[in-house]
């Protein structure tokens, strides 16, 4: 504790004491930063929560990695066009990564009902993950700022129902993440060796395209590093990704082309047109970002125009006795925050005027916009109390602006992620219904087709599928049937053919249907997936046939958004939405017995 100044106290000692007294008040402000030990727990409790009730938010990740993945564990499961040796997008050492966590699991717990558990296994492996990069960003703030935007970004990232939904999810985008949260810790600590590495790891081995979002952390070592060291480390973290990714890519396809060039060649310089999955205005991911991320959004968005409010008001407030070291320490830390977080806003400008967008291309940069947020709310509250004529009045208003901003940002965070796990959790559910089977030597229907394999179909509803870990044994197989959809589906990967090298001629890079990719009869369906809708009819009825056919052995409710009011749609509010919302029925069938018939 540091004491008041007696008359026997040298000058020199009372100095070093005033500076150390000045540097503690100007770290504890107001408030303490929360022990990291504390943070973690938080952290790795939040991460874990996504990877157990978290839904799957995207069909691509079922069929360009949970299905393959599936594929590499347990030697069956679907490919998208992608991953025809014709055309070699994906690269296959992603998911070896992967692999290299279920197939020992899978020894373990069986290729029956416990493919579930592998399925969680490396869910809550990508979890600790997040955490743990999560964390190092969390001590690289609370180490160089005010405790106040640490405390402010652990809360927002902890809550943020955007984070609930990408943390855990087995994507590219998800992936690249982690790197640039690692990344932007490393910048604000000052090591650049650690941004390097974490950039070509997250460009490499994650999603090339999101390299964008690294520019401003290149331009920052250009400017800060020494060149000679950097680029050596540059050199040595590009051998050591692009070797195992192009040795894998190799076994796989059966060629040397890389996938990581397939990639840039398609998205990069016109080679493919992405529009055929879709187009959305340029309002997209302002729209999905406030769902996502609600008021942190806004608040990470306007970090420029507040920080230059706090600039002018930190002048006017600096008192002359400040040193010149003082003042440009501040202004380096501050510099430091600004390059941290600046890939969102590149990265926002730079998906938004693409044509195509996704909820998951935004993924990547939603750790820098809680940091961008905590930044704003703190300048704000500090111009607050620093341009009110009553210093502890507006002390007083800021922090009670501080505690409104988290805690309506906490309750709309945790409502919207129980609407999502409430409204549009039914397929996960339906599927883990299925039977388990032992020696699964007859179908489930009880007819003498001389087959072991038991067929689960579905039509509408294909893009819901939960992937083949919900199936719960190898005798089953998930089936395509005729829908609506007029599009190109997956198909199984077929070991006869060549199975990661084949370049099946039913799959196309046009988006153009294949009917060898479906049923066209639900004659040898054992099971059934489908949705009842508003007017209590089958939307795969037409292909199924007489409801006397089947049973309904599962069902669980499905929002039906087009009829719901928006707000309570996206938002779940107690009594309100339960009651308001319209609601599908998501049913399972199973084929009736001919003597049920």
């Amino acid at each position: 504790m540091l004491r008041r100044r007696t008359k026997g106290t040298s000058g020199g000692q009372s100095s070093q004491r005033s500076v150390v007294k000045s540097k503690s008040n100007q770290r504890s402000n107001c408030s303490v930063a929360i022990a990291p030990s504390i943070a973690l727990a938080l952290l790795l409790t939040a991460r874990l929560t996504s990877a157990h009730f978290n839904i799957i938010h995207d069909c691509d990740e079922v069929f360009n990695y949970w299905e393959p993945l599936h594929y590499l564990i347990y030697g069956y499961g679907l490919q998208t066009w992608e991953y025809s040796a014709e055309f070699a997008l994906r690269s296959w050492w992603y998911l070896l990564l992967h692999a290299a966590i279920g197939s020992p699991a899978a020894w373990l717990f069986g290729n029956e009902q416990g493919k579930i558990a592998i399925f969680y296994i490396i869910r809550a492996a990508l979890a600790a993950a997040s955490t743990l990069t999560e964390w190092w960003l969390y001590k690289a703030v609370s180490a160089r700022y005010d405790a106040s935007i640490s405390n402010i970004f652990l809360f927002f990232i902890v809550v943020s129902s955007g984070m609930f939904a990408a943390s855990a999810a087995l994507l590219p985008s998800s992936y690249t993440m982690y790197a640039l949260t690692a990344a932007a810790a490393a910048v604000i600590a000052g090591k650049h060796s650690y941004v390097i590495f974490s950039a070509v790891i997250g460009v490499i081995w994650g999603w090339c395209v999101a390299g964008i979002a690294f520019l401003p952390y290149a331009l920052w070592i250009l400017t800060t590093a020494r060149l000679l060291p950097a680029i050596g480390t540059l050199l040595t973290a590009l051998v050591a990704t692009l070797v195992p990714l192009v040795v894998a890519d190799k076994v796989f396809y059966g060629n040397w082309k890389a996938s990581l060039y397939n990639f840039l060649v398609y998205n990069v310089s016109g080679g493919g047109q992405s529009a055929l999955y879709g187009v959305e205005s340029p309002s997209y991911y302002l729209r999905n970002g406030f769902n996502q991320l609600q008021f942190i959004l806004p608040l990470s968005l306007i970090l420029p125009l507040v920080g230059m409010l706090s600039w002018v008001a930190k002048g006017i407030n600096t008192r002359s006795v400040s040193t010149t070291k003082k003042k440009a320490q501040r202004r380096s830390l501050d510099l430091n925050l600004c390059i941290a977080v600046s890939p969102l806003f590149l990265w926002l400008a730079a998906i938004t005027a693409l044509p195509h967008k996704e909820e998951r291309f935004l993924f990547v940069v939603y750790p820098l916009a809680c940091l961008a947020a905590a930044a704003t709310l703190d300048a704000a509250a500090k111009v607050v109390a620093k341009v009110l004529p009553w210093r502890h009045v507006g002390r007083t208003i800021a922090s009670l602006g501080i505690v409104a901003v988290v805690c309506v940002t906490a309750l709309l965070s945790v409502s919207r992620t129980v609407a999502l796990i409430s409204h549009y959790g039914a397929p996960m559910s339906i599927y883990r219904a299925l039977p388990a089977l032992s020696g699964g030597g007859s179908t489930a229907g009880g007819d003498s087709r001389p087959t072991s394999t038991i067929n689960v179909c579905v039509g509408a509803e294909w893009h819901r599928f939960p992937s083949s870990f919900f199936l719960p044994g190898p005798t089953y197989r998930i089936q395509f049937i005729k829908s609506g959809f007029d599009g190109l589906l997956p198909r199984a990967f077929d070991d006869t053919q060549g199975g990661t090298r084949a370049a099946p001629r039913q799959l196309n890079d046009q988006n153009k249907r294949e009917p060898e990719n479906y049923l066209e009869s639900a004659d040898t369906c054992d099971y059934a997936v489908t949705l009842r809708d508003g007017s209590n009819v089958w939307l795969d009825g037409g292909v199924l046939g007489s409801e006397n056919d089947w049973e309904v052995i599962a069902t669980k409710p499905f929002l039906d958004a087009g009829r719901s009011p928006p707000f309570t749609r996206a938002f779940y509010i107690p009594r309100l939405s339960p009651s308001k919302n319209k609601w599908l029925s998501y049913e399972l069938l199973k084929k009736k017995k001919q003597e049920q018939k």
